[in-house]
């Protein structure tokens, strides 16, 4: 005759539950921890590459880039509170801001061929991005970065210090 098997006590089998459920978690955060930029100009970076994606899927399902009129267009959502009591990028708490509001046709269009990058990136001196600005035959994404560009966003002004407005261009 053969003994019967110890079982589990429903405690144990419980604390086997909780310390899976643990290593999971902390194999998740190291992975989230090694691919995540520490750098927010890479991040920044970054963010502009993913919008660059965005725009080039609508060029490829609609023939050509969304049609706006000429100025500024904030890229996402979640931006700061600035002048004018709304939420705004570029220089939001100056007088040269865009807003999320106006942005929403640039955003709709885009939403019916991606899902949209989410996030904005770390202000600098008060120039918070990404954001779009439509110029005669192109569309330049920008974002603000803090003591130079990282490639392959491209040095497009500085303020003489440690802000730069940093750029992907568009041919449209």
């Amino acid at each position: 005759m053969t003994e019967p098997r110890p079982r589990l006590s429903p405690a144990a089998r419980a604390a086997l539950v909780v310390a899976t459920v643990i290593i999971l978690g902390a194999i998740g955060f190291v992975v989230w921890f090694v691919n995540t930029p520490r750098d927010p100009n890479q991040e920044a970076t970054q963010r502009l590459q993913q919008w660059q994606q965005v725009f080039e899927r609508y060029r490829e399902k609609n023939g050509a880039l969304p049609e706006l009129p000429a100025g500024g267009y904030c890229l996402g959502t979640g931006f700061p509170t600035g002048s004018g009591g709304t939420a705004n990028c570029r220089d939001y708490a100056a007088s040269s801001y865009y807003t999320e509001a106006d942005s929403t046709p640039l955003m709709e269009a885009l939403a019916s061929v991606a899902t949209l990058p989410t996030g904005v990136s770390a202000s600098v001196q008060g120039t918070i991005g990404p954001y779009a600005e439509y110029r005669d035959g192109d569309i330049v994404l920008l974002t603000a970065e803090e003591g130079g560009c990282v490639a392959p966003a491209a040095h497009v002004w500085n303020d003489g210090a440690t802000l730069y407005i940093c750029g992907i261009t568009l041919r449209r």
